[in-house]
């Protein structure tokens, strides 16, 4: 069965796809969770959406166990590394 690829204005399934969840993204890219909710629901500021979403790109190109490297310690608290 073919599953689509998120689109690219769809930032929520984008960071599943990626398999990050709120709590991580928020930590990787330094922002609260009621950002990436706000981000995610389409109210946040231009600006801080083009972050996040610069973020998702990078993630998305990043090889799976550079990605998965970066989650993990995002997990913990840590920034993202770009």
């Amino acid at each position: 069965m073919h599953v689509p690829a998120p689109q690219p204005t769809d930032l929520s399934a984008r960071r599943r796809s990626v398999g990050a969840s709120r709590e991580t993204m928020a930590a990787g890219v330094g922002l609260s969770i009621d950002e990436v909710r706000a981000i995610e629901n389409g109210s946040a500021p231009p600006p801080l959406r083009a972050r996040y979403s610069a973020w998702l790109d990078r993630l998305e190109n990043w090889p799976a166990e550079r990605r998965q490297a970066q989650l993990l310690a995002a997990g913990t608290g840590r920034p993202f590394e770009p």
